[in-house]
């Protein structure tokens, strides 16, 4: 069991190391909370995922553009 838990955490990682992610925070201002995620990361100008949230204009987009 502990073998999957890392094995599942490794991807995650190797996931997060293949996106391109923005992330803006400010504890001050909620109009500057702002996520944008692609992935991967070498191929930013049609990714095979794409996520921007920004919870103070209401804002949540999601794309998922499969591999041909």
């Amino acid at each position: 069991m502990g073998a999957l838990i890392r094995l599942i955490i490794s991807l995650l990682f190797l996931l997060f190391l293949a996106s391109e992610v923005n992330l803006s925070t400010s504890l001050y201002r909620y109009e500057d909370n702002k996520i944008e995620l692609t992935f991967p990361v070498w191929q930013t100008d049609n990714p095979w995922y794409y996520l921007k949230w920004d919870p103070a204009n209401g804002v949540f987009e999601q794309r998922f553009t499969p591999k041909k």
